[in-house]
């Protein structure tokens, strides 16, 4: 299976995110992140800067790292799990920040999930 390799990072001055290649550049000991995209060069912030999983939940929407996600069991929350890198696997976490239940996201791929919002 090959994984195309893509980012996506939040344009304060776009009002939203954009999609493509990542690059992060130090001057005098600051750092800045851009996503290439389209002939373009967008500054983004980089908190939110996520890579692209290979996967898509049911509606064939591209699923990011920090993409909160329902399954189908979900009933009453708006969110069920958030996806993680952790110690280089992709996890699903209860908790983006202080997660206390995890499960790794490629063994879970039955689920018909739902990308509901990202963090940001």
């Amino acid at each position: 299976m090959s994984i195309e390799i893509k980012f996506r990072g939040f344009s304060e001055e776009l009002k939203s995110f954009v999609y493509g290649f990542y690059h992060e550049v130090e001057s005098e000991g600051i750092g800045y992140s851009y996503i290439f995209w389209q002939g373009h060069s967008t500054h983004v912030r980089a908190d939110s800067v996520s890579q692209f999983t290979g996967l898509y939940d049911k509606n064939l929407k591209e699923i990011y790292q920090k993409d909160g996600i329902k399954t189908k069991w979900s009933k009453h929350k708006e969110i069920d799990f958030y996806v993680k890198l952790i110690d280089g696997t992709l996890t699903l976490v209860d908790d983006y920040d202080n997660p206390s239940e995890f499960h790794h996201l490629y063994d879970n791929v039955d689920f018909e999930y739902e990308v509901y919002q990202a963090i940001i």
